[in-house]
Formats: structure tokens, C-alpha cells, sequence
């Protein structure tokens, strides 16, 4: 059976990709055999994006063409009203809530798609409900209201606060995640991982050759002091958080390598941040995007690793 989901706030489809990381039904003659992880077989039914820009890259990796729209000025999510959606899942803009911004919240215009699809809950009433977003918006307003629309509409739900250093991947990146649900099992808990893997495993050695990731001598010289450089050959390295601003920020929006042998400082590549935060190899190898987009793209998205173990909470009961 499938579950027919709708990726709000698409971006570059993290929750996409973590759909196609999930193992498929296998079948032995003409009989499928269902596992109790692929029963509920989830498939990415709809995307919605203002972003015009993802379009083509998001087809290519998860075949649906997302529909460019304001979330905030829509009467329903599905394109149509025969369109049966069983679950939503939305990553709205963090700036209204990181400590890093104006945090205007509830009264910065880019909260009020989030706002919208709120409202819809009770009469769509979709069977499934995911959101991301940073550990603030936990005591925001739209947590308050959203908790309190989930209690109403007779969802049980469950809150996480997830790194991806839980699952073992050298990345820091702690985001909120709620799960909601309309009936069946009390959702359980996280459990992490402890099979830690080493950042080696995610750089990609015709990087470093790469002048256009090569940080500049004025750049390093003036911004040093306050850049996370790390080690490339340590095997306790872990990255700081990368943002949308890598790449144009040097400083407070992720980390750099240090080659020691070569003496050179550089930035990760974009291909390489997917594939921190969980994407499959190469990820805009084939991409038009430029590099600044890329980053920025990359920098909104999701750590799929952490989607794809929320994914099996939630539907592996």
C-alpha cells in the first residue's frame, strides 16, 4: 500500500530522498512479499515550491515536476479535489525563528505559508503529518498553534530535537522534528546510532584540485581566527552546521578543510555537503545550477539520514 505524500516547501526534495532510500517490496515470482518496513510503501504524490529554480533538478532526481506556487494563497494542498494525500510533509523557512535572525516569528511574512497550511489541518485532515524546522520554533507561536490544532483535530503526535551525529554522521546539524499521526501505536522514540563514520568517507579527493573551493590568502589571513577550519585526515572530525550563506559568508555558515600536506585551506564542495546531509553521490554533477545556488539550495535542505529513521518511526508498526 502506498502512502501518497505531499513535500511542501520541496526545495531540493530532502524528504524525497529519503523516500528513495527506503527499501522497495520484493517480489518472488508474481507474489509480492511485503516486509514490516515496506507495508506502508510512502511515494512522493505532489511537491510545491515558490522556488522556481529546483524545478528541473528535482525532477531529474525524484520524477515530479514541483508546482510553483505561494503555499500561503492556496485553498487546498492537492492539485485537485480528487487528489487523495495521505501525509504532508513541511519544511518551512527557519529565518522567522532562528536566533540568528530578526526572530519576528508569527509576524515575519515568511511564516505565513506555515500559518496557512495550519488552518487546513482539520479539513484536510491528511493521515500523516511531518514538520522540520530549527530548535527554536519550539515555543514559537506556530508551535503553539500547530500542537494545539494536532490535540484538537484528535492526532497524537511526538516531538524530536535529532543531530545527525546521533546517526553517526560527522555533521552538525540539530533541527526540531514532529510527527503526528491520526491513529494506531503510540510513536516511540528516537534511537540513535552509534556507528560513527569518518568524515573521509564524505570528501572527495579531486576537490582539493578545485581552485574555485581554494579560500584566498586575504581571505584566510583576515577571517582565520574565526573560520572552522578542521582536519581533513581526522578521524574525530566533525563539520559544523552548513547554512544557505556558505560560500558567501567566510564565516558562522559551516566548515573548511585543511590539507596539511598541500598547506591549503578549501571549502567543501556542494557535492560533498549532499552527501553530508544524506543525499546520493554527485548530486548536482549534473545540475546547471551555479555554485552559489547550489550552496544555498543545499544549505536549506534536510539532513535525510534523520528523515529517513523518522520515516521508519512512522511508518514501521
Amino acid at each position: 500500500m502506498s502512502i501518497r505524500i505531499a513535500d511542501l516547501f520541496c526545495g531540493i526534495g530532502g524528504i524525497a530522498e529519503a523516500v528513495h532510500r527506503r527499501p522497495k517490496p520484493t517480489a518472488i515470482g508474481d507474489v509480492s512479499l511485503p516486509s514490516c518496513s515496506q507495508t506502508n510503501q510512502p511515494v512522493i504524490a505532489t511537491a510545491i515550491d515558490i522556488d522556481r529554480s529546483v524545478a528541473t533538478l528535482y525532477k531529474s532526481h525524484h520524477g515530479i515536476t514541483p508546482r510553483c506556487s505561494t503555499i500561503e494563497s492556496l485553498d487546498r494542498v492537492s492539485a485537485n479535489a480528487s487528489e487523495d494525500l495521505e501525509m504532508w510533509w513541511m519544511s518551512p523557512p527557519c529565518q522567522p525563528y532562528t536566533r540568528r535572525g530578526l526572530q519576528l516569528g508569527s509576524k515575519d511574512s515568511r511564516s505565513l505559508a506555515l500559518a496557512r497550511l495550519i488552518e487546513l489541518i482539520p479539513s484536510a485532515e491528511p493521515r500523516f503529518i511531518g514538520l522540520e524546522n530549527v530548535p527554536a520554533f519550539e515555543g514559537s507561536k506556530h508551535h503553539q498553534q500547530l500542537t494545539q490544532t494536532l490535540c484538537n483535530a484528535g492526532y497524537q503526535f511526538r516531538e524530536y530535537k535529532i543531530c545527525p551525529t546521533e546517526l553517526g554522521i560527522p555533521m552538525r546539524r540539530k533541527r526540531y522534528y514532529l510527527l503526528a499521526k491520526q491513529s494506531g501505536n503510540p510513536l516511540p522514540d528516537f534511537d540513535p546510532s552509534n556507528s560513527a563514520q569518518p568524515l573521509q568517507n564524505f570528501i572527495d579527493p579531486a576537490s582539493w584540485n578545485d581552485a574555485a573551493l581554494h579560500v584566498p590568502s586575504d581571505l584566510l589571513q583576515h577571517y582565520q581566527t574565526a573560520m572552522n577550519i578542521i582536519d581533513a585526515s581526522s578521524p574525530n572530525a566533525v563539520t559544523a552546521c552548513f547554512t544557505s550563506a556558505y560560500g558567501k559568508s567566510p564565516i558562522k555558515s559551516g566548515s573548511y578543510l585543511h590539507c596539511q600536506k598541500q598547506n591549503l585551506v578549501r571549502r567543501f564542495s556542494p557535492n560533498e555537503i549532499a552527501k553530508l546531509m544524506g543525499f546520493r553521490e554527485n548530486f548536482f554533477t549534473s545540475s546547471d545550477l551555479g555554485q552559489r545556488s547550489q550552496y544555498r539550495l543545499i544549505g536549506n535542505s534536510l539532513a535525510v539520514h534523520v528523515v529517513h529513521s523518522l520515516l521508519s518511526i512512522l511508518f514501521d508498526e
